[in-house]
């Protein structure tokens, strides 16, 4: 089950205020405990309201094992106690949708994709690892040859998976046939359809979001600036073709002192950069939504 905790001041997106979104999954150990020690208390997620939530029903490993949320935050995927299955949460619905088979908890999941269809697992202890694919509709696993865990982006819909080789060296797959559709030098956020990446070019200042198509090998669209006094971090489309930015603020100083703390913000890129979220983070250890799909 899902316990709120306490409510808190936040700033949230008018446009999709019926829709929950979490800015992060965070723990309550003590401040000075390491990260590797097992979780004190169930883990917890900030949402864009403000409020907090617990997940209560999260089998607790040790070492932990972080939930993980989907690009945007609307769903999160953990091991649940008592009967260890891995499940999938809604998080606007409450609804929790079990993945079919069986999954050791001993084993770790990286990468959640939007609407929590498919799950990345992760093993970086294999000499030549490989992505390890789960429907979680389904239970199938596929399995895709060596590559860099953490750097794949699903489109919107799940209907392709962008995965990085290497520098300069991505494949995109149909998640229908599994098997290669597009090849190319340029990662980024994988919009609808599969042939165009959305990235954040930091060569110059300000940086800029730039769009490739990889079926025709080139640049396209115009490029979109990053406001200076912000440094991009993670860009996400959704399936109404919207992109959406993460950025971060450093601490802002007047006169040697502080009057605006470090902190993040979610924008609409291709709204005219309009504000959707702006946020502090308030743990001693966390995760944001989207630090899975940085490139």
């Amino acid at each position: 089950m899902i316990t709120q905790v306490q409510p808190a001041p936040g700033v949230a997106d008018t446009a999709g205020a019926r829709k929950v979104f979490a800015r992060y999954v965070m723990d309550s150990s003590p401040r000075g405990t390491h990260p590797d020690e097992k979780v004190a208390v169930p883990w917890r997620l900030r949402l864009r309201d403000g409020r907090v939530v617990t997940l209560a029903d999260v089998l607790l490993t040790n070492p932990p094992r972080w939930p993980v949320l989907t690009p945007h935050g609307s769903q999160v995927g953990y091991y649940r106690k008592p009967d260890g299955a891995w499940v999938v949460r809604d998080l606007t619905t409450g609804k929790v949708r079990a993945v079919p088979g069986k999954f050791l908890s001993g084993g770790a999941f990286c990468l959640l994709s939007p609407a929590g269809r498919f799950l990345v697992e992760c093993d970086p202890t294999r000499q030549n690892p490989s992505y390890q694919i789960v429907d979680s509709v389904s239970g199938q696993t596929h399995t895709i040859p060596s590559g860099r865990y953490g750097k794949l982006s699903f489109s919107p819909d799940n209907a392709y998976v962008l995965v990085v080789r290497g520098p300069g060296n991505i494949e995109v797959y149909s998640t229908r046939t599994w098997t290669v559709v597009h090849r190319g030098t340029q990662a980024g956020a994988l919009r609808m359809g599969g042939a165009v990446v959305a990235y954040i070019d930091t060569r110059d200042s300000p940086a800029h979001i730039r769009f490739w198509d990889l079926a025709a090998g080139r640049s396209t669209g115009t490029a979109i600036q990053v406001p200076l006094d912000e440094i991009p971090q993670v860009l996400v489309w959704d399936r109404a073709d919207h992109l959406d930015l993460l950025s971060y603020r450093e601490n802002k100083y007047h006169h040697g002192l502080i009057v605006r703390r470090s902190g993040y913000r979610w924008r609409r890129a291709n709204a005219g950069m309009r504000v959707l979220d702006t946020f502090t983070v308030q743990a001693a250890k966390w995760k944001l939504a989207a630090e899975d799909n940085r490139f």
